[in-house]
């Protein structure tokens, strides 16, 4: 069974709270949906609830990206193993886990952005 792990979180400065993440799928066995994470708030219904934002599929080591997601899925075959992501999230509870298609993940504490992740741009929705 595939299991998810939070390598990181970094705050973007923007005008909302946010946050890049970036995460570890060890064990994938294909396409799974990167929407289905989230983070439940109990004053909104599970529709309004949070969603990855501009999510980047990133080499094993996350020293480059290899898909924007926005642009499509890839190559099957990337999705299969173990898969790193990044993506932006508005409105994190840091004290909060993620709900993930692979269980409940906590999040480690806050980090300065890491160099290799520096190309990563928030864009404003």
């Amino acid at each position: 069974m595939a299991t998810l792990e939070v390598l990181g979180i970094h705050l973007v400065e923007t005008e909302e709270p946010c946050f890049l993440v970036e995460v570890s799928v060890t064990g994938a066995e294909g396409r799974f949906d990167v929407g289905a994470i989230t983070q439940a708030d109990a004053l909104l219904p599970p529709a309004n609830w949070q969603v990855p934002y501009a999510e980047k599929l990133l080499s094993p080591d996350g020293s480059r990206v290899l898909v924007d997601l926005w642009d499509g899925d890839g190559d099957p075959s990337l999705w299969v193993g173990n898969v790193r992501l990044a993506f932006f999230m508005h409105y994190l509870d840091l004290r909060a886990p993620l709900a993930t298609p692979f269980g409940e993940v906590p999040l480690p504490s806050p980090t300065p952005r890491p160099s290799r992740l520096r190309a990563i741009e928030y864009e404003a929705p």
